[in-house]
């Protein structure tokens, strides 16, 4: 994955002796683009937040309202893997110092912090919170943070918390308190308060521009130091090399299903023809039967 080979070639660059050495030269056009990054946009914000306990902290403080939160260790494009299913990349996962877990999440598309997304979300990250034999109750207390481009209720709200109550038929309503924490955040608020400063740099790509020197600090880093735009360049690089990958598996997979409905072939040489693994092609086939 490409953030894993980031991570790889950071921790590299810091075990590297401070020595002169030859930086490769830098496409214009990737220079340009990189200025235009935004930490509305997921790719650039995961880089800029990898490993940065400090700023996660100054993040979550200002979207929680809370100057006691210490974070202890923040991990960003965390893959929570599902054998029997779909498994999912977190854009940061982060733990504070009592225990209490926050995910944090960039969606520019309405559809992708959908209400369901959070949940499935949420039970990824609790499959993997517990040993065989722990109670239930050792489940840390978790929040999941949606930060989305458009202001998806329509509300014009900075924040929308999710709330669970239980109520009985005699109306009575009272918290339902499982230790989970739904927020949605508003990426298109532009209030003159805290929130809407934040919501602001992460819109800006201009570090001049932004409200929070400890934002604009660490984007500036990742924008204008030459190891670090190289290692920017470099996760670009790997993730247009991934999305080619990917367009040519879906390429394959059409290719199969014509195959398939064709009829012609047996599953086998479909496999063969479209460079698929046969259980891939015999999944296809059985999906097409209904």
């Amino acid at each position: 994955m490409i953030y894993l080979n980031v991570m790889r070639e950071k921790k590299a660059k810091e075990q590297v002796d401070k020595k002169p050495r030859s930086i490769k030269p830098i496409d214009p056009k990737m220079m340009e683009r990189i200025q235009g990054l935004r930490l509305m946009d997921d790719d650039f914000m995961t880089i800029v937040f990898s490993g940065d306990n400090k700023l996660t902290e100054f993040l979550l403080r200002i979207l929680l309202e809370r100057n006691d939160l210490t974070v202890k260790q923040s991990l960003t494009q965390k893959e929570k893997h599902n054998i029997f299913g779909r498994s999912v990349r977190l854009d940061i996962l982060a733990v504070d110092t009592e225990g209490k877990q926050y995910n944090i999440e960039i969606q520019r598309a309405d559809k992708g912090a959908s209400e369901r997304r959070a949940r499935y979300n949420l039970s990824m990250i609790d499959s993997h919170s517990l040993q065989k034999n722990d109670d239930f109750s050792a489940l840390p207390e978790t929040y999941i943070i949606f930060i989305t481009e458009n202001d998806i209720y329509g509300e014009k709200e900075p924040i929308y918390k999710v709330k669970q109550n239980i109520e009985t038929k005699r109306g009575k309503v009272f918290p339902f308190d499982n230790g989970v924490h739904t927020i949605y955040v508003n990426g298109a608020y532009a209030g003159e308060d805290a929130i809407g400063w934040l919501m602001h740099d992460f819109r800006e790509s201009n570090t001049d521009k932004m409200h929070y020197a400890e934002i604009a600090e660490r984007v500036r880093f990742h924008k204008q130091e030459d190891g670090e735009v190289s290692i920017v360049c470099r996760a670009f690089e790997e993730y247009g090399k991934e999305k080619a990958a990917e367009a040519r598996k879906i390429e394959r997979q059409a290719m199969a299903k014509k195959l398939i409905q064709n009829g012609s072939m047996t599953t086998e040489e479909i496999a063969d023809i479209a460079n698929l693994p046969l259980e891939q092609v015999q999944k296809l086939a059985e999906q097409l039967k209904q």
